[in-house]
């Protein structure tokens, strides 16, 4: 249900800024009261910074010299040996970034869009579900991308994280580690982190302040103003950063309306002591974020199928312009309403040791209202079905085929979701550094021991209410029918069916991590050694409350799992300005969404290991800096779903009783439709006859069930499984999701969406990014990525526990279908080691055969170029004008693949392999600024961003280019 939101008043914002405006004041003025006639604030010596803090006062324009996101303290990143990327706040500035997605687009390898993801399963798990053609990028908390072709869930807010993201008026610069980094964060993101640092405040009074508008709506405002507590606290301080932006899209009804606000407050309590606390606080309102049509599936697929309905294209509506129409209409919504709370404190205990202790806390709460909907055939009033065109995807060109599919209508639910993530977090971390035999050429070398220990708990808890159209009905509307869906009203003017509870669930994830890390120079300086190794012991408890199948409830306390993790890296200094570098690093990601394995409990972590070698350059004095690097990276434990595997964990088959079967939909003969014509083989006639004059086939409460504990009904399934292979002998597995209680079958121990395996894979490649500045005046940024990534094996299936003189060989994992099961091969292949033609009992043999191992099965580009450049005019007539150019280029992509996210394989009807892939796309942004003085004593400017300036408006794969679009902002400080 729809909250209030602060952000739908304008007077609402401006009460809350002037109510923390006069707050900050107020204690402000009490600080200085509390520092009159203290020692530490009349003391004129300056504060050092501690190793744990970086300054951004060093870095040029878009050159930055230090990083601590690499080692936890402040590093050159010439000497550290990783590749390692800053972007900075004036670059943020220039390119006209409103957020942290934003200001990462020309971060090559970074894919903030996604539309085929490796078979992950949170693809099209989001808003407007497999009717939304992006794939994990589309996550509601805007904090997932892919990074050297592994999907990266969170990001790091002052080396915490933080799974939302923020708005760029709090963001100091923004830190880019590529590789996995599980020594300093005990968390995976095995392709890099995303490290942001938030404005800190400044030595003196500052004021800034900016008004924008432009297309599609866009009106923001930006205050940031803060300064020193006064001259007799030093080092004390505070900021405040705020902004309020209203905006509508390219599409239609999508519009969204954001407020934030994030005060900061520091204090130099004494010369050694450093304490830093700061608020941020975001609120968010989307309205019209559903989907913009519905795939256009060839054959009947049941609305909650979803996974069968990804190799199908979109259906297309009567006089509507298929880029910018959304279906849903206005009344989807998605409100996000997000609190952090941060507190560092920094003591320095000698010259050489600085001990820091920092805790986050974090809130994000979503409120979503969604349509979730499907073509059906011959359901619902008839009045409302047509005859539509069905889009079956192959290769994204040529080999796609369309078919008419008669007797079709929208079927939807509208879904309402209530979802709560809280996170703590805590870390204290030691670090002494310690120069040895000063003078002395050779063995003058330097030190550094970082000692360390976190703690994360993260909860989430998640409420589901929907149409349930097994018990309520379902809403519909004619295909052809291009007026926006509307809560509360189906097509027809009909009442919208009834909305009742679905499910609950809830996960409690504890990571707790212990790491040692070492940094020392030797050689004069030129030998950069770093490495440590980290301890992590994470456990996830879960639980689920199903209130429309009872059977599927479930919790798990979770067991504590501990994984040690390494990493080892050096640089050399060859020459001056030229430097070498080698990196060994693990990952880990905790599993902190609950996932469980085929036997219930929690899955272990997933764990990669990376390596990677490269060279940095710093020459002419940092007018020429580049890394270029080359890496592979290789992953294992990843969860994934093929929902047909088998999972003893669910408990539900009783092993010892009769193996019975509803057969409702797998009779032969007389009993079966005309169009099964392997149901009408003599063979399979006679097997069937047999089973019935034996007692094996028998009614009970109006259905037709099979004891195939019986010889007699063994010999019935037996005969239709050898017949089967590119037949379709129908659904024999009914009443299993039903809960049928006289069926009684392994496949009721089935994975569906709720069990998962765990495959692995690897990405390789090789990056250079440079920075020039040939002239004071020009500043060049330039990037590239090459990548490539696999899957190295499909998997292993869990051991079932079969009673061996009662074997279901006749369960899902061995159904002989060309898209799951047998999936196409013998059971020999897929099951090797059995008898007589039959799969081997042991399903832990499983083979994954035809399960994409060699294969990519994923859309990362295997090749980026990104680019930006500005030029400056600091004298003449154009004095104050600053112009930029800049883009990206990115080859095809492969858009789609030949499986679905729970690892089925994707139906084709023309036997050919799916595999399609965009074209080529170039995108060149532009910006011009005019900086300026008002009355001598403001700094103003005004800058114009154009995004698109091609005006790109293409297809590539399923999604569209937005257009070209244009930013107004007028700038002032003091």
């Amino acid at each position: 249900m729809k909250t209030p939101s602060p952000a739908d008043s304008v007077g609402a914002k401006t009460t809350l800024a002037c109510t923390l405006g006069l707050l900050l004041t107020t204690g402000v003025a009490f600080a200085q009261e509390a520092g009159e006639g203290s020692d530490a604030s009349t003391d004129d010596e300056l504060v050092m910074l501690s190793p744990f803090e970086v300054s951004s006062d060093e870095d040029s324009g878009y050159f930055a010299t230090n990083s601590i996101s690499g080692s936890r303290v402040s590093v050159p990143i010439q000497d550290i040996p990783l590749t390692l990327e800053v972007v900075t706040s004036d670059f943020i500035e220039d390119t006209g970034s409103v957020d942290l997605r934003e200001s990462l687009r020309y971060s090559a390898g970074v894919i903030l869009t996604s539309q085929n993801d490796a078979r992950n399963p949170d693809s099209f798990s989001g808003v407007g579900g497999v009717n939304n053609p992006e794939g994990v990028t589309s996550n509601k908390t805007n904090t997932s991308f892919k990074m050297r072709g592994f999907v990266t869930e969170d990001v790091l807010r002052e080396g915490f994280r933080r799974q939302h993201a923020t708005d760029s008026v709090n963001i100091e610069r923004i830190e880019v580690v590529r590789g996995p980094s599980a020594l300093l964060y005990g968390i995976g993101n095995f392709g890099g982190i995303v490290n942001y640092l938030i404005k800190r405040p400044t030595a003196s009074p500052m004021q800034q302040y900016t008004v924008g508008f432009g297309s599609h709506g866009f009106m923001r405002a930006t205050a940031d103003f803060g300064g020193p507590f006064g001259e007799k606290m030093k080092g004390s301080g505070y900021r405040v950063n705020f902004a309020l932006e209203r905006t509508d899209d390219w599409t239609d009804y999508k519009q969204a309306r954001h407020f934030f606000i994030a005060p900061v407050v520091e204090f130099q309590l004494t010369k050694k002591t450093n304490l830093v606390l700061d608020v941020e606080y975001g609120r968010e309102d989307q309205d019209g974020i559903g989907f913009q049509s519905v795939r256009s599936p060839s054959r009947d697929i049941p609305i909650d199928q979803t996974d069968r309905l990804e190799t199908y294209g979109f259906h297309r509506l009567p006089g509507k312009d298929v880029r910018t129409f959304r279906w849903s209409g206005p009344d989807t919504y998605l409100d996000t309403d997000a609190r952090n709370l941060h507190a560092d404190l920094t003591q320095e205990i000698t010259e050489d040791l600085f001990v820091k202790v920092g805790a986050n806390y974090s809130k994000t709460d979503f409120d979503i209202r969604d349509v979730f909907g499907g073509l059906q055939q011959g359901v619902g009033p008839e009045e409302l079905r047509r005859t539509v065109t069905s889009y079956q995807i192959i290769d994204g060109k040529d080999s796609d085929v369309t078919s008419e599919v008669p007797d079709t209508i929208l079927q939807y639910a509208w879904v309402d979701t209530v979802e709560n993530n809280t996170r703590t977090q805590y870390r204290a971390e030691l670090n002494y550094s310690k120069r040895l035999f000063e003078g002395n050429r050779w063995l003058n070398s330097q030190h550094n021991v970082l000692a360390g220990y976190s703690y994360e708990n993260a909860e989430k808890s998640v409420s589901v209410v929907s149409t349930d159209g097994a018990t309520s009905g379902w809403n519909f509307k004619a295909p052809d029918d291009a007026t926006p869906i509307r809560f509360g009203t189906q097509g027809d003017g009909s009442p919208d069916a009834p909305m009742t509870p679905e499910r609950d669930t809830f996960s409690d994830a504890t990571n707790k991590g212990a790491y040692l890390v070492y940094s020392g120079r030797f050689l004069d300086d030129r030998l950069f050694l770093l490495g440590g190794v980290r301890n992590d012991k994470s456990s996830t408890a879960t639980s689920r409350t199903d209130y429309r199948n009872p059977s599927a409830n479930n919790s798990s306390p979770g067991e504590e799992v501990s994984i040690n993790s390494k990493q080892l890296g050096i640089s050399f200094e060859v020459i001056p300005g030229v430097t070498l570098f080698a990196l060994h690093s693990e990952g880990v990601e905790p599993n902190f969404g609950g996932k469980v394995d085929a036997w219930g409990n929690p899955m272990a972590a997933t764990t990669s290991t990376a390596r990677e070698f490269g060279a940095k350059l710093n020459l002419f004095n940092g007018r020429l800096a580049a890394t270029l690097s080359t890496f592979k990276i290789e992953r294992e434990g990843v969860p994934v779903i093929y929902w047909w595997a088998p999972a003893p964990g669910r408990g539900a088959f009783r092993r010892s009783d009769p193996i019975i079967y509803n057969i409702a939909d797998f009779k032969a003969g007389a009993d079966a439709p005309d169009w099964k014509e392997v149901m009408h083989r003599d063979v399979v006639v006679q097997a069937y006859e047999a089973a019935i004059a034996a007692g094996a086939v028998y009614e009970k409460n109006g259905n037709t069930y099979l004891n195939a504990s019986t010889p007699e009904g063994a010999n019935y399934l037996d005969t239709v499984f050898r017949e089967t292979p590119g037949q379709w002998p129908g659904w024999l597995y009914v009443g299993v999701p039903e809960g049928d209680p006289e069926v009684n079958t392994a496949a009721e121990d089935w994975s569906q969406g709720d069990y998962y395996q765990a495959i692995s894979d690897s990405s390789r490649g090789f990056e250079a990014q440079f920075m020039l500045t040939p002239i004071d005046n020009l500043q060049i940024v330039l990037n590239y990525s090459h990548v490539t990534r696999q899957i190295d094996s499909p998997g292993n299936f869990a051991k079932y526990p079969y009673d061996p003189d009662n074997w279901d060989r006749w369960a899902m994992w061995y159904f002989p279908d060309g898209s799951w099961g047998l999936s196409g091969f013998s059971a020999e292949e897929v099951y090797p080691g059995g008898e007589n033609g039959l799969p081997n009992m042991d399903t832990s043999t499983w083979t994954g055969i035809g399960y994409g191992a060699g294969e990519s099965l994923d859309d990362t580009p295997k090749d980026v170029v990104s680019i930006w450049s500005s030029y400056k005019f600091r004298e003449g007539g154009l004095k104050g004008l600053e112009v930029g150019l800049g883009g990206t280029w990115e080859s095809k992509r492969e858009f789609a693949s030949s499986f679905t996210s729970v690892g089925q394989k994707k139906e084709n009807d023309t036997g050919k392999k799916i595999q399609a892939f965009t074209d080529p796309r170039l995108t060149v942004n532009a910006m011009v600024k005019y900086s300026f003085k008002v009355t001598d004593k403001y700094d103003s400017y005004v800058q114009v961003n154009v995004d698109n300036l091609l005006n790109d408006k293409d297809q590539y794969g399923l999604l569209y280019a937005p257009g070209i679009s244009a930013r107004m902002t007028f700038g002032i400080g003091f």
